[in-house]
């Protein structure tokens, strides 16, 4: 099962009310909660339904598997087979992937997600909003910047995620894939609501072409399930440091175009 929600955001303002979802008490129970951007384009337009996972991937990822081998492979296969029906490239992963912190791991997902559909990669996560990210998996909400700036880059969109599966592969098949009418996403009551597909547009944003993104992610392990939240924040000014790189992910091979 999934529960999903998104809401919409102005700036760095909240408009929508926080959805707190009961922890689950079975690993069989995928939870999921999205929070959108302000009304900007995505890279993408919405699958014509949800693509069921196949091949599944809930034995081999379950109970805090999702760094095994198996899980990889046939998490992979399932989303190389959703991206398949949008003639989207298969998702290459940075070859020391299993040694990433679910955080870098979810970064470097969602931007691939992003790249291999022709958009802009952030530029990396950051301590500051990766401790945003890390408190709201604890809290299981969906994450806000904390601030109006982050050192001296300031802080003008953002949009941001959150789920609780069976670890970063896994939560970012339920967001990109398995987000619209029919699923569990209690935004998207009917086939033309708004919040149908939230989770995606959150990841897929240009983000109003703000001249930087960047991003911060966190993680928290819970009932045999990783809770994880990330944000992606577009803005202006001076670089802040970060805490992992894109760069640093295409030096270990991800997105093999390069």
């Amino acid at each position: 099962m999934s529960l999903n929600r998104t809401a919409d955001t102005e700036g760095v303002k909240r408009l929508g009310p926080t959805l707190r979802i009961a922890a689950a008490t079975a690993a069989a129970v995928v939870l999921a909660g999205g929070h959108g951007v302000e009304a900007a384009p995505t890279g993408s337009g919405h699958p014509s339904h949800n693509i069921a996972a196949k091949p599944s991937y809930t034995s081999a990822c379950a109970h805090f598997h999702s760094n095994s081998a198996a899980c990889i492979a046939t998490a992979l296969a399932a989303i190389d087979r959703a991206r398949s029906f949008e003639h989207v490239r298969p998702m290459t992963l940075p070859d020391n992937f299993t040694k990433l912190t679910f955080a870098e791991q979810t970064f470097v997902v969602s931007n691939l997600e992003r790249v291999d559909r022709g958009l802009r990669a952030c530029r990396g996560i950051t301590s500051q909003l990766n401790r945003t990210a890390a408190k709201a998996a604890q809290e299981r909400v969906d994450p806000a910047p904390t601030s109006s700036s982050v050192n001296r880059f300031v802080v003008l969109t953002y949009g941001s995620n959150w789920t609780a599966n069976f670890g970063p592969l896994a939560g970012d098949y339920g967001w990109m894939y398995d987000d619209g009418y029919g699923s569990y996403n209690v935004d998207c009551t009917s086939p033309a609501a708004t919040g149908c597909w939230g989770h995606r547009d959150v990841i897929l944003s240009t983000y109003n072409d703000k001249p930087l993104l960047i991003s911060g992610a966190g993680s928290d392990k819970q009932n045999g399930l990783v809770s994880i939240a990330q944000m992606f924040v577009g803005g202006q000014g001076q670089a802040p440091s970060f805490t992992y790189t894109w760069a640093e992910a295409l030096r270990h091979g991800a997105d093999s175009r390069r």
